[in-house]
């Protein structure tokens, strides 16, 4: 996967300020570089989200110097959802680090097709490994899950030499029945009994 790009400015503002300008304030900071308040384009950063992730590698171009790195972390507005904040951690693409990377559930539809629900129980992993290594996300595909089964650890599968800082059998998410209200299951026989009922006996009815 190719690793997008970010250009991060300097700042010496307040971050209302930054926002105002369309930009999202920051900080980077890591071993290859000095710590420093930066901000972003907004639009450049919620692309770069909607693309790879709130935890994607990408490389950061400061000063017309290019630094490999990850986004640490986010913060958002609780009822816009707008991003307020984000820290982007520079590191040396062989060095050895822990990271979250989320989860992403496929499949979804396909289980509420058939009247079931996944109950999730985490949304991200911590993974230990190569920086380069560690994927932006970690998708499970549920589309063919049956009521009673339980999504592992164990049962992910994870680049050579990256592991997960917890692989014990931790449910990270169990598909359940839905409860089907006794109204649907009226409206169901009654239509059910509907289609099979012959065309004399729906007419004198």
């Amino acid at each position: 996967m190719r690793t997008a790009k970010l250009e991060v400015f300097e700042r010496d503002q307040k971050g209302y300020k930054v926002r105002q300008e369309q930009f999202v304030p920051g900080v980077i900071y890591g071993k290859e570089v000095e710590a420093a308040s930066v901000k972003f384009r907004k639009k450049d950063v919620d692309r770069l989200i909607k693309e790879s992730g709130s935890r994607a590698k990408l490389t950061v171009i400061l000063n017309e110097k290019e630094s490999f790195g990850f986004i640490k972390d986010t913060a958002r507005d609780v009822l816009t959802g707008d991003l307020m904040h984000m820290d982007i951690q520079v590191v040396n693409k062989d060095s050895e680090i822990s990271h979250s990377v989320p989860l992403v559930f496929k499949g979804t539809d396909a289980l509420i097709y058939n009247r079931l629900i996944l109950q999730i129980n985490a949304n991200e992993i911590q993974l230990t490994g190569k920086a380069k290594l560690i994927p932006d996300v970690i998708e499970v595909d549920v589309s063919n899950a049956k009521s009673g089964d339980t999504i592992l650890l164990t049962d992910i599968d994870l680049p050579d030499t990256v592991t997960c800082a917890n692989m014990d059998d931790i449910p990270l998410a169990v598909v359940t029945a839905a409860k089907i209200d006794e109204a649907d299951e009226k409206t169901d026989d009654v239509e059910s009994n509907s289609e099979g009922a012959p065309a004399e006996a729906m007419e004198n009815a």
